[in-house]
């Protein structure tokens, strides 16, 4: 029973550990660029002023984990165009979550301009 409730434990914990991802923190140069494409998103979606704050948060994480993704010489080019591709779409799911309906439908239509996705090839 002891070995039962241990191995449980043991398995808990190590679902619980993986699950525990940090954002990187952003530099100033993309804290800046995090800005400038908030008020762009402003200007396409007349933001409130906490959306405002949430979206630049949102704006700078994702540019930091971005460069992070982008800097990394391990990895191949094709699992590096899966991970960006990856967050483009979780950060469109979180920045859904801060605007209401008719801001969403905007996002949709202004985000390629404004932020396109970007793949790498082959040189």
């Amino acid at each position: 029973m002891k070995r039962l409730f241990l191995l449980i434990a043991i398995i808990t914990g190590m679902f619980a550990s993986a699950q525990n991802y940090v954002a990187p923190e952003p530099t100033q140069l993309q804290i800046e660029e995090a800005k400038k494409l908030t008020l762009k998103l402003d200007d396409a979606l007349s933001l409130s002023e906490k959306q405002l704050l949430r979206i630049e948060k949102i704006a700078g994480e994702f540019i930091a984990r971005r460069d992070e993704i982008l800097a990394d010489q391990q990895l191949a080019i094709n699992t590096k165009n899966e991970l960006l591709e990856a967050i483009y779409v979780e950060e469109g799911n979180e920045m859904a979550d801060v605007l209401v309906r008719a801001q969403i439908e905007r996002y949709k239509k202004v985000r390629g301009d404004l932020q396109p996705l970007i793949v790498l090839t082959s040189k």
